[in-house]
């Protein structure tokens, strides 16, 4: 499945129709840098900018001293999907339906824009955005991911109408200040036993920022993941590159962070439950990472008992990211997605009721993350009328966004299921989980939290809040009744 079709369903999910994909192709963006002495946060910014914008926008022009850098990026974030890049270059003809200006005013001419600028934990847009000579990547990463997401709300302002899309205007941020994190600062990292489950888009900008930390990364990192790229992930993977498809996507993350050389990255190819059944139920996670597709894979990940978790998570327009240390009324990730009452019918059942495979391969497509056979994709193809091209080889969960954007399935009734969506909210809710991991790391706090953020808003502390045991949860249920049976308690 092509990047082309993944933008298709992002579409799709947002807007509930496929046929504003032409409008993509109609759009001409321009991203300007300084014309020359290019301070170090202003590459970092334009680098994460060209990448997450060379992901949808296939018409891009580059000006400025570094302008032949931040095509490379973009052109290679369009390859890693399939896409064309002959609408990519270095170049300056306004008029332009958008110009982000990257420190700098935009150069004069009738076009709409914004300037946005960052430096170390400071993100601003407006006339007094700039950049300076902080190498931290946290600023950067967090304002070229809200000016992408600020790009798109203007190009389909039309169709975000009733939305509570906003611009950000004259706006600024420390962003340690959105997750009451003012603490943190630009020092050595030592993140222990950590592991990471799921190592999909959001895991991948996380990923980007520990790369990029200009300070020394110490301790062990496990990266769990059984599922290889495919190139329908160019569409949303933040520095995904051009012939990973069917490659390995924790070797290829364990390869890139292997640049700080006294950290211990030890890739697993294997999916969640194996790897905890080989690493043995009797050895506690200190640290789990969790950057999983579903909210019962969220569930399982909590049943496992993690002493520390962090949560990175994108549900349409909507992302976020949390932090649970459980106990004395503190929430675990399961409190966070506790089990529907109110929904008869499970992930097992609505994945059967809209492919027609039965309930048992469903399961096992579902645990396992394996592509689809040659005889299942047909069983799918033939009941459903798709063309068998568009799903063979594509795990179950690429299945249902295809039958949703052909008609097949109601967007409605499908809802959690057909959620794609686009490379800028995978790339917020990345760096909202490595503030969230600095957190857990640096202050050491025993707290749950949780912040979430409407992508087309402007950013707020005000959405950060406590994450308390909740009463159906099984996990801290269990729990309990297990520490009151070895304190002698009934």
């Amino acid at each position: 499945m092509s990047a082309t079709e993944k933008n298709r369903q992002a579409l799709m999910a947002l807007f509930g129709s496929d046929k504003l994909v032409a409008m993509l192709s109609g759009k001409r963006i321009a991203i300007t840098l300084p014309s020359a002495s290019t301070p170090p946060s202003a590459m970092l910014l334009a680098t994460v900018l060209s990448d997450t914008l060379g992901r949808l926008w296939p018409n891009l022009d580059f000006s400025g001293e570094q302008a032949e850098i931040a095509l490379s990026v973009s052109e290679e974030a369009a390859r890693s999907g399939g896409a064309p890049t002959n609408g990519l270059r270095v170049a300056w003809e306004p008029p332009y339906d958008m110009v982000v200006s990257i420190g700098v005013p935009a150069p004069q001419a009738a076009s709409p824009s914004i300037q946005v600028g960052a430096d170390g934990w400071h993100v601003a847009f407006g006339e007094s955005a700039a950049c300076g000579d902080s190498l931290n990547p946290v600023g950067p990463a967090f304002a070229a991911g809200l000016a992408a997401a600020q790009v798109f709300r203007i190009c389909f302002e039309s169709e975000l109408a009733g939305s509570g899309a906003k611009p950000l205007g004259n706006w600024s941020i420390d962003v340690r200040e959105l997750f009451n994190a003012r603490g943190l600062e630009l020092t050595d990292i030592d993140l222990g036993e950590t592991h990471v489950f799921g190592v999909g888009a959001v895991t991948h900008g996380m990923a980007w920022l520990l790369e990029k930390w200009p300070r020394k990364v110490t301790g062990d990192l496990n990266l769990v993941d059984s599922d290889n790229y495919g190139s329908g992930n160019g569409q949303r993977y933040a520095f995904m590159r051009e012939g990973s498809a069917g490659t390995s996507k924790v070797e290829a993350i364990a390869e890139r962070l292997r640049g700080h050389a006294q950290l211990t990255v030890t890739p697993h190819s294997k999916d969640m439950n194996t790897y905890c059944r080989d690493h043995g139920y009797e050895r506690p996670l200190e640290r789990v990472v969790t950057g999983l597709d579903s909210e019962e894979a969220r569930r399982q990940a909590a049943l496992k008992c993690p002493k520390r978790t962090i949560n990175m998570w994108t549900s349409e327009s909507y992302i976020g990211a949390g932090q649970y240390v459980p106990g004395q009324g503190r929430g675990c990730l399961f409190c966070a997605y506790p089990e529907p009452v109110d929904n008869p019918m499970d992930e097992v059942a609505r994945f059967h009721r809209h492919t027609g495979l039965n309930p048992e391969v469903v399961r096992e497509l579902l645990s396992s993350s394996r592509e689809l056979t040659a005889q299942e994709a047909l069983k799918v193809s033939t009941e459903k009328g798709i063309p068998l091209e568009r799903i063979q080889g594509e795990p179950l969960r690429s299945v249902l966004p295809v039958l949703c954007a052909t008609g097949r399935v109601l967007r409605d009734d499908a809802k959690g299921a057909v959620d794609v969506p686009f490379s800028f909210s995978s790339l917020l809710a990345g760096v909202a989980g490595f503030i969230m991991l600095l957190r857990d790391v640096q202050l050491s706090a025993d707290v749950s939290e949780g912040w979430n953020q409407h992508v087309f808003k402007t950013p707020s502390p005000l959405m950060l809040s406590s994450q308390k045991r909740h009463l159906r949860c099984v996990r801290c249920t269990a729990f309990e009744l297990l520490l009151a049976a070895q304190n002698g308690q009934p």
